[in-house]
C-alpha cells in the first residue's frame, strides 16, 4: 500500500478524505498533518531511509503561517537529498490560473487536483503511486 501524508490546516478536510479513504480502501495509513513544517522535519531526520519516507504527498497552499508555497519551497531544498522521488499532488480549491504556473515551477509537483476530489481521481493516484512505490521496494 502506497504511503501518504497529506498537509491540510483544515480538520475537516482531513475527516473528509479520511472518510473516502475508508469508502474505496485506498491509503490506509495516510498521515494527516496540520502543519506542513513539521512534515519539512520529518523528512530532513529520514532523508535516507526509503522505508520512512511517504510515497506522495497531499499539499493544500494557502495555509496559515506556514503556507503550501513554503512547504514547496523548503521541499525543492530538500529534494536532491531524499532517498527516493516523492510525488507531491497540490489539492486546493483554488481555480486562479496564476497558482497552476507557480506550481508548475517545482519539477516534483505530480499534479494540480481541485478541491473535491472524486473517485476516480483518488483510485488514479493511487495506482500512480502503487506503481512507483513497487520500484523502490
Amino acid at each position: 500500500m502506497a504511503k501518504l501524508i497529506m498537509i491540510d490546516d483544515n480538520p475537516i478536510e482531513h475527516l473528509i478524505m479520511k472518510k473516502m479513504f475508508e469508502r474505496y480502501a485506498i491509503f490506509p495509513d495516510a498521515v494527516h498533518s496540520l502543519d506542513g513544517r513539521s512534515v519539512i522535519s520529518f523528512l530532513k531526520e529520514h532523508l535516507k531511509i526509503i522505508e520512512a519516507l511517504p510515497d506522495l504527498i497531499f499539499l493544500d497552499l494557502y495555509m496559515p503561517e506556514y503556507s503550501g508555497w513554503d512547504f514547496l519551497e523548503d521541499l525543492k531544498l530538500l529534494y536532491p537529498y531524499l532517498a527516493k522521488p516523492i510525488p507531491v499532488y497540490i489539492v486546493s480549491s483554488s481555480i486562479d490560473p496564476l497558482d497552476h504556473t507557480r506550481a508548475s515551477r517545482f519539477s516534483f509537483l505530480k499534479s494540480f487536483v481541485v478541491k473535491p476530489l472524486s473517485k476516480e481521481s483518488l483510485t488514479s493516484i493511487n495506482f500512480t503511486a502503487e506503481q512507483s512505490r513497487q520500484s523502490y521496494i
